[in-house]
């Protein structure tokens, strides 16, 4: 009786292990599918911000790569486009509400999402930094220009706006400013978060 007992313990628990087994292949298909996507998301913020690059260097009379941006789109890019990630946690939230096994595929999964977190958390923190200075610059020009009303209004940046743009020092400092922030600060954390996302995506090939 009691052997019977352990048998059907041990059947019980030896299904249990191969449903989640079965389960975190399942995880870590639906994981990889998002971290394509996710690395897609920032290989487009990469190029973006290799754009807002240029635009930012062309404004501060540096050298800069013509066939990376838009000239037509410099005053818009300038006043008007702010780049962000813009993310969602799914592989996160996957990964942490799942039942996970010993394997050595769910220790990938589970360091992938400390990876997610930490770059979210350093990345959330400077788009805030950026968000804020881009607000106080366009609070500036409302305070100080003319002609902000027709632009923010009409959408139209005329002699006087193109002339203050691309002429003004103090606007040249500001610009600089967010170059820095957006180029060194954001562009660094994105570029690491990319490799990272890569690596981890490779190693969890690796065990499907």
């Amino acid at each position: 009786m009691v052997l019977g007992i352990l048998i059907a313990l041990w059947i019980n628990n030896r299904n249990q292990e191969e449903q989640i087994a079965s389960t975190n292949v399942d995880l870590q298909e639906k994981v990889l599918l998002q971290l394509e996507k996710d690395i897609e998301a920032i290989d487009q913020i990469k190029k973006e911000l290799d754009t807002l690059n240029n635009v930012n260097l062309r404004v501060l009379n540096r050298e800069y790569d013509k066939t990376k941006m838009d000239e037509k789109g410099i005053l818009s890019t300038l006043l008007l486009n702010v780049k962000d990630l813009g993310m969602d946690m799914h592989n996160t939230n996957w990964i942490d509400n799942a039942v996970l096994d010993a394997s050595k595929a769910s220790e990938n999964l589970i360091n992938l999402s400390g990876i997610y977190k930490s770059y979210f958390k350093d990345i959330d923190a400077i788009e805030k930094i950026i968000y804020e200075k881009f607000t106080a610059n366009l609070g500036y020009l409302e305070k100080t220009q003319p002609w902000y009303t027709t632009l923010i209004t009409d959408l139209r940046c005329e002699n006087d706006c193109i002339n203050y743009l691309l002429r003004s020092e103090q606007h040249k400092s500001r610009t600089a400013s967010l170059r820095f922030l957006y180029i060194h600060s954001y562009g660094e954390l994105v570029s690491g978060f990319h490799s990272e996302l890569i690596a981890s995506k490779e190693e969890l090939e690796l065990y499907l």
